[in-house]
């Protein structure tokens, strides 16, 4: 039940529903995900409310990807590639792309308003 979060420049990707479309295919092929156990948000943000790397293009995207803990090395790369892919599909090269896994105990989450067991 990853949750997937974009934060980038506002105004930049003309078509944000379908980037978010894309990112929700790519991960649930990734990861073999029903559409159920997936959320994503596209957070855009204001000239002057977001700051880039210095050595970034406008097209800037930080991927945060909260989930559980206990993931592979190999399955957290395979989901990262596929998040990549997808933005690059609406024009967003990769060296403008970097991604942070977050990862927390079942105890941390409550889904559907109930603890995990």
């Amino acid at each position: 039940m990853p949750v997937i979060a974009v934060h980038t420049a506002q105004d930049w990707c003309a078509a944000p529903d379908a980037a978010l479309e894309g990112l929700r295919d790519a991960a649930m092929a990734a990861w073999s995900l029903g559409p159920a156990a997936l959320t994503l948000l596209w957070r855009p943000y204001a000239a002057g409310r977001m700051i880039a790397p210095a050595n970034r293009g406008a097209r800037y995207c930080l991927i945060e990807i909260a989930m559980l803990a206990g993931r592979s090395p190999e399955l957290k790369e395979r989901l990262a590639l596929a998040c990549i892919t997808a933005l690059a599909r609406f024009g967003a090269p990769a060296a403008d792309i970097d991604i942070c896994f977050s990862e927390s105990r079942p105890d941390d989450w409550f889904v559907a308003g109930r603890p995990l067991p």
